[in-house]
């Protein structure tokens, strides 16, 4: 796993209204396998379903742009950042459209500037309009939802051609109602580590987004099993193949935030433990502490017996009172 060098660190992230720059992403978008994970076309739908059937996802592509990837969904989180920074701001959100310009959005995911990063901006954009989801979360067994990452994309330039897509000056990018909706309620959304934009790998993505819905803040983490990673990823690569990259991820343990230690559950079940670094650091210190304090009181109860028996005293005489 590897992270690329932040273009615009956050200490001199000033753009537009935008002063307090905190990533948002929706909890049922960080769990379930909607993005393709690699970068290379991906036009193989992916089928979801829980082991329960209650839940399930399906994700087709469009022929010809192929599959929105996990790192066309960056659009996506810094539309709903924008929202929620909106409401939180007590603003009256009427519509679920966002106005912005391709340098601002460019910025705010931690991609350069220049006119290739233009282009796979647009790329992105094509992706995410024509990828088409179809889903029961939020419809219980008897309701869904069908629609596209992006409703609508709106601009003001000349997009004929790369060379000519530095001229777009304004964007107006409209959410789907089954993401507006969702975030229109603080429950439903969860910041993420800004460090996320910066990986490269498209697992190490899924993997991280998985943790902070699942693990989040719990002081004894979260445990998953290999199989149900591999479920929840959406990864297109074997079960041999995604437990081969799992164990390297897991040898790196190079999250944002999550530190991962391969475990196994009480079957045998090869598994994966996530918990916030932090928390873990903390822990970690207050055993140490602990078992200082405890080898101090016995250390002390040593002393005190030697000190006894030095003087002539039967140490269990004088603890039984005599």
């Amino acid at each position: 796993m590897s992270r690329r060098p932040d273009p615009h660190p956050i200490r001199d992230f000033f753009i537009a209204d935008i002063i307090d720059y905190a990533p948002k992403d929706e909890r049922a978008m960080m769990e379930r396998p909607f993005f393709s994970l690699a970068k290379r076309k991906r036009n193989k739908p992916i089928e979801y379903e829980s082991d329960d059937a209650s839940v399930w996802v399906r994700v087709k592509a469009h022929p010809e742009y192929g599959m929105a990837t996990i790192w066309d969904a960056d659009i996506l989180i810094w539309c709903i950042s924008k929202i929620v920074a909106e409401r939180d701001k007590g603003k009256n959100l009427e519509t679920p459209t966002i106005h912005t310009t391709p340098y601002e959005l460019l910025k705010g995911i931690a991609r350069g500037t220049s006119g290739t990063e233009y282009r796979r901006l647009f790329e992105a954009m094509r992706r995410l309009r024509s990828t088409s989801i179809e889903t029961n979360i939020r419809g219980g067994r008897r309701g869904f939802a069908d629609f596209n990452w992006l409703a609508e994309i709106e601009g003001e330039g000349n997009i004929d051609s790369p060379e000519q897509m530095e001229s777009v000056r304004s964007l107006a990018l409209t959410l789907p109602s089954w993401i507006y909706r969702a975030i229109i309620k603080s429950e439903n959304v969860l910041t993420l580590d800004r460090e996320y934009f910066l990986l490269t790998g498209g697992l190490d993505r899924a993997l991280y987004r998985i943790a902070r819905k699942h693990a989040g803040s719990q002081p004894q983490g979260w445990m998953c099993t290999t199989a149900q990673l591999h479920k929840k990823t959406g990864s297109d690569s074997s079960n041999k193949k995604f437990a081969e990259m799992l164990r390297k991820l897991v040898k790196a343990d190079n999250l944002p935030r999550y530190s991962m230690t391969a475990t196994a559950t009480q079957d045998g079940s090869p598994a994966v433990r996530f918990i916030d670094r932090d928390i873990a650091a903390y822990t970690a210190t207050q055993q140490k502490r602990e078992a200082d304090d405890v080898r101090r009181s016995r250390l002390a109860a040593e002393d005190a017996r030697a000190i006894l028996i030095d003087a002539g005293v039967n140490p269990r005489t004088k603890a039984e009172g005599g």
